[in-house]
């Protein structure tokens, strides 16, 4: 994956929403990093917790680094919520 860490600076929002328009064009509000992106695959932090957005022929159309809205086009296949990046793995919060 291409890597693109840090585009979108390091704020923290408190409402997000995830509005998709006929399977084509996806909007998305409170994204604090853009963590990676492909044709297949963007990767984006909300509220501290990863989104996984698969497809095919993806492509981020707008980013705005100071409301945190991603424009996203192409042909989607779904949406993911990760787990949150706070504190990390139980493991690794135990074997510090």
């Amino acid at each position: 994956m291409e890597n693109i860490t840090n585009i979108i600076n390091d704020k923290k929002f408190i409402n997000n929403k995830v509005v998709l328009e006929n399977r084509k064009k996806v909007l998305i509000s409170g994204v604090e990093k853009a963590l990676s992106s492909n044709d297949s695959c963007i990767v984006l932090q909300v509220s501290g917790a990863k989104l996984f957005i698969t497809g095919s022929d993806l492509h981020i159309e707008k980013l705005d680094v100071e409301s945190g809205e991603v424009v996203v086009l192409g042909n989607f296949d779904g949406f993911k919520f990760g787990n949150s990046t706070k504190g990390g793995s139980f493991f690794k919060r135990v074997f510090k």
